[in-house]
């Protein structure tokens, strides 16, 4: 059974946020509104707050340059668009200001680019954690690991397939 959406306002369907909390109308309608039109506008991540949400582009895009690391590395005073690298780089600040261990939770049905994201995360943690004795290299030797994770066989999914069965 499909539920049906509230309907929009049409003076609502103007403004398009990158923060779903800036939104003036927080119903599910307005929502998939915002998500459908960032996403038709080459803007697959989108803010609700200290969340982002993807949405998979089943395409490679530029987004994962040194450039940009260093942009979220150190934003200053720019407010930068959601962002993989924000979320990996607000859990960096974290553990040095706190001094606490720090973890980032990424979720999402079979597709919808979980491994990838967990990549970028690491990517972004062991480009910044430059150092003489190869920690980078350690981090990303992590990336296997969680490959296997995300092969497993679940409830919801049999991901045998990707073997080939």
């Amino acid at each position: 059974a499909t539920t049906a959406l509230a309907p929009l306002k049409l003076s609502a369907l103007g403004r398009v946020e990158a923060d779903l909390v800036m939104m003036d109308a927080h119903d599910d309608a307005m929502v998939v509104h915002t998500l459908r039109k960032r996403f038709a506008d080459d803007l697959f991540y989108t803010a609700i707050g200290t969340i982002l949400v993807a949405i998979n582009p089943y395409r490679y895009l530029p987004l994962y340059t040194p450039a940009t690391i260093q942009q979220y590395l150190r934003p200053g005073n720019r407010q930068l668009p959601p962002h993989v690298y924000q979320i990996a780089a607000a859990a960096h600040k974290s553990l040095l200001l706190e001094g606490k261990h720090q973890a980032v939770l990424i979720s999402g049905e079979s597709g919808a680019g979980k491994t990838e994201a967990t990549k970028h995360c690491l990517g972004f943690i062991a480009d910044i954690g430059g150092s003489d004795d190869g920690v980078e290299a350690k981090v990303l030797q992590a990336n296997p690991l969680l490959e296997a994770f995300g092969n497993a066989k679940t409830l919801r999914n049999n991901n045998s397939s990707r073997f080939g069965k």
